[in-house]
């Protein structure tokens, strides 16, 4: 998918990613990957035809999971930090002598689906993706 200058400038006007409006901190490069991520991301024929406007259901996804891929790869450091490698374990409950730890994310749930918890974008982006898997496909 080519991401255009305009796509690159709806995503940064969208009032619900507005911290992500600095293109200091922000650059359009990463802009680009994001995008192009959440492009691959909505790639099925359910998230239907893009176009760039507040109700495209596949523009939507794609502007909430480039959000979430930009906030949990690079938190709140922006563009110029260092990108958030370490992954989250799905562990509901560990004890070691009066030690003990507990998860918000239940055993059962898959590192994907858990990774889209992180943020507020990518629990978002995951509703939408129920959406888009419901119903019979046509071939």
């Amino acid at each position: 998918m080519l991401i255009t200058p305009e796509m690159i400038a709806a995503f940064r006007s969208n009032p619900v990613l507005k911290a992500f409006a600095d293109p200091v901190k922000w650059p359009d490069e990463y802009i680009v990957e994001a995008l192009c991520e959440a492009g691959t991301e909505t790639g099925s024929s359910r998230w239907g035809a893009l176009e760039l406007t507040c109700d495209n259901f596949k523009w939507r996804g794609m502007q909430y999971f480039a959000a979430h891929w930009l906030a949990t790869n690079f938190a709140t450091l922006g563009a110029g930090g260092t990108p958030n490698s370490e992954a989250r374990l799905n562990v509901a409950q560990k004890s070691v002598g009066d030690e003990s730890i507990a998860y918000r994310v239940p055993q059962m749930m898959d590192a994907g689906t858990d990774w889209l918890t992180y943020t507020n974008y990518g629990q978002q982006f995951y509703r939408l993706k129920k959406r888009a898997g419901m119903g019979a496909k046509a071939v």
